[in-house]
Formats: C-alpha cells, structure tokens, sequence
C-alpha cells in the first residue's frame, strides 16, 4: 500500500499566505500558489484537465486530511467536491458522516485511525495525504511513500510551512521526477524515514 501526498508550495515553502479561512482558503496571497491550475470551482473535470492532477485522483483511492483543509476548501469545492472516493477528516469534533455527489466525509479522533480507515477503503489504491497538516502529520509518523510538490515561482514571505524540525529530523527525500509546467514546476520525491 503506497500513501502519496501533493501540495502546492511557494519558493519560500509556504503552501498558504498568512490566516487562511473559509473566506480566503489560501490565505493573504496564497491564491497564486494554485494559479497553474483552473480552479474557479474545483469540480472533478476542471482538476482532470491536467495531466499532472488526474493522475493523482486516479490512483488514489482514499483519502485523510485535516480539519483545517476539510472546513476552508469548501467554497472551491462546490456541491460536488472532485474526490469521488473516502475521505477521513481529522478533528477533535467527531460528528456524523457527510455525503455529497460520490465523496463520503468521514470525521475521526486522530491521524493514526484515519490512516488505517483509509488504508482499507483505498483496497489496492494509493491512500492520499490532502493539505500540509495531514501532509506533516504523515511524513512524521513515517507513512508517506511519495511527496509531490508543486513549485510556484512565487515568494510570500509568511503563511503556514510545510516543512519545520520535526520533518527535518524524521524523513529524506530523493527525487524521483521532475517535470515543468506552465507556471509550476512539479518534483517527485521518494520519502524514506530518517535513521
């Protein structure tokens, strides 16, 4: 079982500007980290028009992210949200599960059970990390396999990082791809528990 992970990111590692919201999901500045991508409303044919984002969501087959993602994605996602799969929201708010046009919210106590739900439900399908806490959350516990960054030639200076000492010290990288795009350049790592 392969857990994969992708997320757009700034020059200066930040994969949002400063205070994200429901109002302003990227936070002040952030919108231009997703600006190599239509992502007017992020339904699932807009986001399969590029290469690089279908091969993603057609090899995933479930997927965890945080609360946070979950709750300030919601205005790009629309009515019909482009996952199309499980999807294990992680919180300390547990509540009933929301179904809406194929994607099942499923809301949990922790990472770890999240995880191994997700695991089951993605049968012989990549599990998929989805915004950079769960995406932090999975390179510390030694659970990703594949790191996928979307570099965007940009720098915003503040925001929320995905990368700081507690990643440093528990994973390496090793490039597997690269490949440019028209404003982005995407690069592959294979991710291996430090020590």
């Amino acid at each position: 079982m392969t857990t994969i992970a992708s997320l757009s990111v700034s020059l200066d590692g930040f994969y949002t500007g400063v205070d994200p919201s429901p109002q302003q999901p990227m936070g002040k500045g952030g919108g231009a980290l997703h600006g190599w991508f239509d992502h007017g409303i992020a339904d699932r044919t807009q986001l399969t028009a590029d290469d690089v984002l279908r091969h993603e969501l057609e090899r995933t087959g479930a997927m965890v992210m945080g609360r946070d993602s979950y709750e300030h994605a919601q205005a790009a996602w629309g009515p019909r949200p482009p996952f199309r799969m499980p999807l294990y929201v992680v919180t300390n708010r547990p509540r009933r599960d929301e179904v809406r046009e194929g994607s099942t919210f499923h809301f949990v106590g922790s990472f770890d059970e999240a995880w191994a739900l997700a695991r089951y439900d993605a049968d012989d399908l990549a599990v998929g990390l989805h915004g950079g806490g769960a995406i932090r959350q999975g390179l510390v516990g030694g659970y990703v396999d594949e790191l996928q960054l979307h570099l965007v030639p940009v720098l915003l200076g503040l925001g929320r990082r995905l990368f700081d000492e507690t990643v440093a010290t528990a994973a390496r990288f090793e490039i597997a791809g690269v490949t440019e795009g028209s404003g982005v350049t995407h690069v592959t790592y294979r991710v291996q528990p430090s020590g």
